[in-house]
């Protein structure tokens, strides 16, 4: 009895055949007579239109069917073999600190607040504009880095730390 899988493109079984239940793929031509012993001589194959196992399935072994129904998701198809597969982790998403604008300016002291104010005037005014309009300090912003650097350099990592934390 003939075994056949169908895989999709990472050589993930998609599909499992058995010749006994979805039919030969070929059947026997006979020639028309018998030889010295009275049997039927086989002398080609042709197509079974009565079977239903896609042309694309792969023959594997007994023992290949064997692997992939008892670990469906934990095997694949090299291209030749049946080979242990393990799924790639997704890289976890980015956290990202969304600071409201109006509590990174309610935890500085006054000190702390002029200090950022005159930094802030040698910045462009592009970048003065986004930081005196902005709702929220994002960390994936593209000026959230000046903002980091600027309130270490001002104040030290860990003051920095506690002033940009949600």
């Amino acid at each position: 009895m003939q075994r056949y899988a169908v895989f999709d493109i990472d050589g993930l079984p998609r599909g499992l055949y058995s010749e006994d239940v979805h039919g030969a793929k070929l059947l026997p031509v006979y020639a028309e007579s018998n030889d010295q012993f009275g049997e039927n001589l086989i002398v080609d194959w042709k197509p079974n239109p009565a079977c239903i196992i896609p042309i694309d399935a792969v023959e594997i072994t007994d023992v290949q069917w064997k692997e992939l129904l008892d670990f469906p998701s934990a095997r694949r198809w090299d291209g030749s073999d049946v080979v242990e597969y393990t799924p790639p982790i997704p890289e976890p998403e980015p956290v990202v600190t969304v600071l409201p604008a109006v509590t990174l300016w309610e935890r500085l002291t006054e000190d702390e607040a002029d200090q950022v104010n005159e930094v802030m005037a040698t910045q462009s005014v592009r970048t003065q504009r986004i930081f005196t309009t902005a709702n929220t300090f994002r960390s994936d912003h593209e000026l959230w880095p000046l903002l980091e650097q600027m309130a270490t350099d001002l104040f030290g990592e860990e003051r920095a730390t506690s002033l940009l934390a949600i």
